[in-house]
């Protein structure tokens, strides 16, 4: 039986995640935080069915830099828990043979819980919470991981109601800037990067952080609309965390194209005023920066960190 304490927080969490209504970007990132908080995981992920795909739709922690990664549902754990319906536990990855052994040492992970989410009768996603060192479970884990996993599919149900695509959109759309999303973001980067491997491709990223802006809420479209303004064909602007914009540069073969265009996004955001928020104030909160691939990293997680400012 879940102590009472957690029973508590899990109704806490649940009131937050319906809370967020249709965000389901921020539901899936508050129900992956949570489960993390409850559970002590070291990470967690929430996997979207795809077609025969699934895709790491939110991540945090051990997980977070495989956050886009897009694998084939067949022959993976995730696939046999979307399949059955049925929660998994995976205590050493080192000794189970459901699991791909080079691909949990290359995340680092060692043990780990899946439950599926479950939208009227069809298994949409997958949460799974990981662990860096193998572990035996009690049934918190999964009772905790399972109750947070339904609330969320719950919340997912709607958007799968109104049309094939609508969840999709709803997944990779950050509602209150308008723009693609964080995991879309990586999503975008990953495959990018994965086509560029082993030739002569270069790719830029820029990350816009706007420090200290109290009605920066409100502001998000306006300033999403004005670093778009600045991009080339090909490129993507998303919001990639609470007041960082990332945008992927598809056109930077050398960094001073990439230098030149940053410049630019940075006078379009700081060259007029917002409601609420002076000139001065723009302009001393605006902070830049870019990386260039290969020259200053190889993953995309690595790329977004070179690139903050």
């Amino acid at each position: 039986m879940i102590p009472h304490q957690k029973l508590l927080a899990i109704i806490e969490a649940q009131v937050q995640l319906v809370g967020l209504g249709n965000d389901l970007s921020a539901v899936m990132d508050a129900a992956s935080s949570k489960a993390v908080e409850l559970t002590g995981a070291d990470g967690a992920v929430v996997e979207l069915l795809e077609e025969d795909s699934i895709v790491y739709r939110s991540a945090s922690g051990l997980a977070e830099a495989q956050l886009g990664l897009r694998m084939k549902v067949a022959n993976s754990l995730s696939g046999s828990v979307l399949t059955s319906r049925t929660a998994a536990l995976c205590t050493d990855s080192e000794t189970d043979d459901r699991v791909n052994r080079e691909a949990c040492r290359k995340v680092g992970l060692r043990a780990m819980v899946i439950v599926p989410l479950i939208a009227g009768d069809e298994a949409i996603a997958v949460m799974k919470l990981v662990w860096k060192a193998p572990r035996e479970f009690n049934e918190y884990e999964v009772e905790i991981a399972q109750l947070l996993a339904n609330m969320t599919a719950m919340l997912m149900q709607r958007a799968t109601q109104e049309g094939p695509n609508v969840l999709k959109q709803r997944m990779t759309l950050d509602e209150a800037s308008g723009t693609a999303n964080r995991s879309f973001f990586y999503e975008q980067l990953q495959a990018k990067l994965a086509a560029a491997q082993g030739g002569s491709t270069h790719l830029g990223v820029a990350v816009i952080r706007l420090d200290g802006i109290d009605k920066l809420p409100e502001a998000l479209a306006d300033i999403s609309r004005r670093i778009e303004r600045e991009c080339r064909p090909g490129d993507l602007v998303a919001r990639i965390g609470h007041d960082e914009f990332g945008v992927i540069l598809n056109m930077a073969s050398r960094r001073s194209i990439v230098t030149s265009q940053l410049h630019r996004i940075s006078l379009s955001v700081t060259g007029e005023s917002l409601p609420g928020i002076s000139d001065a104030a723009l302009r001393a909160a605006c902070h830049t920066g870019s990386s260039l691939y290969p020259d200053d990293a190889h993953t995309a997680i690595e790329l977004v960190q070179a690139a903050r400012p």
